[in-house]
């Protein structure tokens, strides 16, 4: 019994219970912890799981997404985001009915910044799209006026705080709202290396050299996936503006087409497509040299010829005249006939 004597079981029994006390802090501290957000530690988390240092990894280990080098002057700035068709509205509420319908599969996102200032950042955006055809339909129509031409493929473009190109099946957007020259450069750099990593052929359309040459504005090619021109008989649409002369005054026109399945059924889109002008308010007038190709049809938006050769559906729309109208139209015609034939003109 001389073991228990001079108070010693009460001080154990104080002892164990401030410790127990202390280890119940602790853990409390780490359970608010983790509910805590620092950009810091999140920055650090993003490095540290990816598997090769500067590369975009997956949201999901179950989801392959293409991998890009990070240049030199930029940092992880985010964890990547990845949306599927499901939850692309979350992402770009209101916008996301453009991807859906033109073939969306996935989008993978990730913030960027200099790693000299980590206010100056960028926001990058893969969107795959399937096939290369719907990446250029994205591309085409998310165009932005003020865009000029970038030689990184053959659909690429640029703006004063953005850039916006495919490779292949992908649409890759970067944007950032403080358009320095070393971020500009830095997302150039990014976009070269993942063009570099995910080769996207000889990205060949050929549907786009259908359209005659003559006052083709550059670059104004785009495919409309559904409800071209808010027709909703309309699928997979390539249109193309030129500039034409009316009178003393430059105007734009629009050439479409669109190849249906079989002949009789570019027949009939083109019938509906009549009437859905008609019932629009728009009206025929006098044919003149556009009586080979159908009655042109006048509306609020300008001229229009609608026709149909083989399984091509295919008009001009928006002209400022019936004779400008006319003349595009069987330009477009001899194209189509040609390509039909198995050439080009």
């Amino acid at each position: 019994m001389s073991q228990f004597h001079n108070g010693r079981p009460g001080t154990v029994r104080w002892a164990g219970f401030i410790i127990l006390l202390c280890l119940a802090g602790i853990a409390a501290g780490v359970f608010c912890r983790q509910f805590s957000f620092n950009p810091a530690v999140l920055v650090a988390t993003t490095s540290a799981t990816a598997s090769a240092p500067g590369t975009l990894q997956p949201a999901t280990p179950a989801q392959s997404e293409p991998a890009v080098a990070i240049p030199p002057d930029l940092a992880v700035l985010s964890a990547p985001e990845s949306f599927s068709p499901d939850t692309l509205y979350v992402k770009i509420d209101g916008n996301a009915d453009l991807y859906l319908t033109a073939g969306f599969v996935q989008l993978q996102c990730q913030r960027f910044s200099l790693k000299t200032n980590n206010e100056v950042w960028m926001e990058w955006s893969v969107y795959d799209m399937g096939a290369l055809p719907q990446a250029f339909s994205v591309f085409s129509l998310q165009r932005r006026a003020e865009a000029q031409t970038w030689s990184l493929t053959p659909f690429a473009c640029q703006t004063k705080n953005a850039l916006y190109f495919v490779s292949g099946r992908y649409y890759v957007e970067a944007v950032t709202a403080m358009p320095t020259e070393a971020m500009m450069t830095a997302m150039r750099a990014m976009a070269g290396q993942f063009v570099a990593a995910h080769p996207p052929g000889a990205m060949r359309i050929p549907e786009l050299e259908l359209f005659p040459p003559e006052n083709l504005e550059a670059n104004s090619q785009n495919l409309q996936a559904v409800d071209a021109f808010g027709f909703n008989g309309f699928t997979n649409v390539f249109a193309a503006k030129y500039s034409v002369t009316a009178g003393t005054n430059q105007a734009e026109a629009l050439a479409f087409f669109e190849a249906a399945k079989t002949p009789a059924g570019a027949d009939a889109l083109r019938d509906a497509y009549r009437s859905f002008l008609v019932a629009n308010g728009g009206s025929e007038v006098a044919a003149g040299a556009g009586a080979a190709l159908g009655k042109p049809i006048a509306d609020s938006d300008g001229v229009e010829i609608v026709f149909s050769l083989g399984n091509f559906v295919a008009g001009v729309r928006a002209a400022p005249d019936a004779a400008t109208a006319a003349t595009i139209a069987q330009q477009l015609a001899d194209r189509l006939q040609a390509a039909r034939q198995g050439g080009r003109k």
